[in-house]
């Protein structure tokens, strides 16, 4: 069984790297580099973020809840996003990364405190 969990977390931890490197590439085209962005809309999307990096290092299990917490506030902002007609691609990826980091980081935390 021990092997198994070892197995799951090694998987989610990379994706968790991916979503999260994901999510801040995406902040940076969005606002740097596509019109209308602004360096503001950057620092305010990204600094939540990087609060948590430094634990996710280390792999801190706790930071992995500080994520999932902190990933709430993407969520909820892009579901009204992607409800709203008009609205760019942007929001349909930042839903799609936050809610897959969202469980993946969840269930690194839990299988983490398994081992």
């Amino acid at each position: 069984m021990s092997q198994s969990i070892a197995h799951k977390l090694q998987i989610a931890r990379r994706l968790n790297w991916v979503c999260y490197i994901g999510l801040l590439l995406l902040f940076a085209v969005w606002n740097l580099l596509l019109p209308g962005g602004s360096f503001k809309w950057w620092l305010l999307q990204t600094v939540p973020l990087l609060l948590v990096l430094p634990g996710l290092l280390k792999a801190h299990y706790r930071s992995y809840l500080w994520l999932c917490f902190i990933l709430l506030l993407y969520i909820t902002a892009s579901i009204v996003d992607v409800m709203m007609p008009g609205r760019g691609w942007q929001h349909g990826v930042l839903l799609v990364l936050s809610l897959t980091l969202f469980f993946s980081a969840m269930m690194t935390s839990r299988w983490q405190r398994m081992q």
